[in-house]
């Protein structure tokens, strides 16, 4: 991933709001402050350059290995458009590419304690954090 120098250009400028809008820089920040068991972000030091070539590493890594059923689960809580005031959903995949919107949450942090709670004490369950913008004006 290459960056432009931040000189304040339109192109700068340009890229940066592409960073953000995709949620690169989203995923350099959580990186950047990530701790846990494993690893701890702060320890390490990370360098810029390392920042990057990880945030890089995790995308590819998602993008291989992309799971129909998991796509098809996103599409398919973005196409039922609940409360676009609780953007935030624990959906359950099911078999055949099949999902069951558990709950939805105003705040992701709420989404993630729930979902903490769910998969202790629903083992056999498979559930994920969806983002449902329903009702932007931007995916219309």
């Amino acid at each position: 991933m290459i960056e432009p120098s931040s000189d304040g250009s339109e192109f700068s400028r340009g890229y940066q709001q592409a960073l953000d809008d995709f949620g690169i820089s989203q995923l350099r920040s959580k990186i950047r402050s990530y701790s846990d068991s494993d690893f701890d972000a702060l320890r390490m030091q990370l360098k810029q350059k390392e920042l990057n070539r990880l945030a890089a590493h995790l995308i590819e890594e998602l993008v291989a290995n992309l799971k129909g059923s998991l796509i098809a689960s996103y599409l398919n809580t973005l196409r039922k458009a609940g409360d676009s005031s609780k953007p935030w959903a624990i959906v359950r995949i099911l078999p055949n590419a099949q999902n069951h919107t558990v709950s939805r949450f105003c705040n992701r942090q709420d989404a993630d304690d729930h979902l903490r709670a769910l998969r202790r004490f629903v083992r056999s369950g498979i559930f994920e954090i969806a983002f449902d913008r329903a009702g932007d004006p931007e995916l219309d």
